[in-house]
């Protein structure tokens, strides 16, 4: 009873471990993500980031970030993945054209903004 018992509350004890290191990194990189630099996240580049997201991604991403169609949901995009956006963005990815030539790092750097900041309701 006693070896079930210790089994039992180390079991426990692992499971809330694990699921506070999960729910706290996931914190951590929103909070990184969206705090650390407010200038890549002000109000501004957000806006200019949708209006920009219109012209080049609604179509394909859908005008909330998530389209039903084989396109990624731009709402679950890891927001520690900065780099991996630029790249895709530029590169393509899978369906998604390359856009290096059309959109410079700038022009990314602003959809970041609105898709990084999950089309500004994350808060700052």
């Amino acid at each position: 009873m006693k070896t079930l018992r210790k089994i039992t509350s180390t079991f426990i004890l692992l499971a809330t471990t694990f699921s506070y290191q999960g729910t706290h990194a996931q914190q951590s990189a929103e909070s990184a993500q969206t705090k650390g630099d407010s200038a890549e996240f002000s109000a501004e580049r957000i806006e200019q980031g949708k209006k920009m997201y219109k012209q080049f991604c609604i179509r394909c991403h859908g005008p909330e970030m998530n389209n039903s169609s084989n396109a990624y949901d731009l709402r679950t995009f890891p927001l520690d993945q900065r780099d991996r956006f630029f790249h895709s963005v530029t590169n393509g990815k899978r369906q998604m054209p390359p856009w290096k030539g059309t959109l410079n790092e700038e022009d990314i750097a602003i959809l970041w903004a609105y898709v990084g900041s999950r089309g500004g309701t994350l808060q700052r």
